[in-house]
């Protein structure tokens, strides 16, 4: 299972393609490439599933216990099967797992300078398979600049005002690390804050600070019964190019 967890693979950035719902991609894709974002979900007895979307959940046939000691998004390169899937609803081999930053948002306290506390770097959000709202996670595909020097950068999904829970911001502290090549990464976010309901629809809008100034997109989500499940995420290290946190 070991030689399954931090295999180098290579990820296609699509930069040009819509705001998507789902975390699927062509499963014609080679072994190199991930052809989902699933979250990892340990169960009581030692084993685990993969939760694709709200709807379809994975049985990984060739791996006993998981990855991770705890709930984890994570990019996943899997081959489907005929073997019995129980119930869950399809079988898959699991090629190799890559994690991605999982943490929960961030309810700030009143009065807090959200310019100080979380930085206020620019950011461009990807329009690709990457950005979705799913599972009960806001997953986020975003480019910046980096000199490449190992630099830590920190990104947060803040919730700056209680009174309008659905209004969220991506913020970016850079750590002074502005300059160099446009590099990227994906950072998930717990929205356990949020009481999500299953099938109930809600408008979540995001605010994010781009190298043209202030945007926002509005994403809509409608929480499916894979919510039902839920353990805290962990802190993993390095994704991608970039070192966040």
């Amino acid at each position: 299972m070991k030689n399954l967890i931090g295999k180098i693979a290579v990820f296609a950035i699509v930069a040009a393609a819509p705001l998507m719902q789902s975390c699927l991609k062509d499963k014609s894709l080679d072994v190199y490439y991930a052809n989902a974002i699933v979250t990892v979900k340990p169960l009581d007895d030692g084993g685990f599933y993969l939760q694709l979307n709200d709807e379809v959940a994975l049985l990984p046939v060739n791996m006993d216990r998981s990855p991770y000691d705890k709930e984890q998004r994570a990019f996943v390169n899997y081959t489907p099967t005929n073997e019995d899937a129980g119930e869950y609803d399809q079988a898959v081999k699991v090629n190799w797992f890559r994690e991605i930053l999982t943490k929960d948002m961030v309810q700030p306290a009143a009065g807090t300078d959200l310019d100080a506390e979380y930085g206020d770097d620019p950011v461009e959000i990807m329009a690709s398979w990457m950005t979705v709202v799913e599972d009960g996670y806001f997953t986020i595909h975003f480019e910046t600049y980096s000199s490449g020097n190992g630099v830590t950068h920190k990104v947060n999904l803040v919730q700056p005002d209680p009174e309008k829970p659905y209004e969220l911001e991506f913020r970016h502290d850079a750590s002074g690390d502005v300059y160099g090549s446009r590099v990227w990464s994906v950072a998930a976010f717990k929205l356990s804050a949020l009481e999500l309901t299953e099938g109930q629809k809600v408008e979540i809008k995001l605010k994010w600070d781009s190298y043209s100034g202030e945007k926002t997109h509005v994403f809509e989500y409608t929480p499916g019964e894979a919510l039902s499940s839920g353990q805290e995420g962990n802190d993993p290290g390095q994704q991608s190019m970039l070192t966040i946190e």
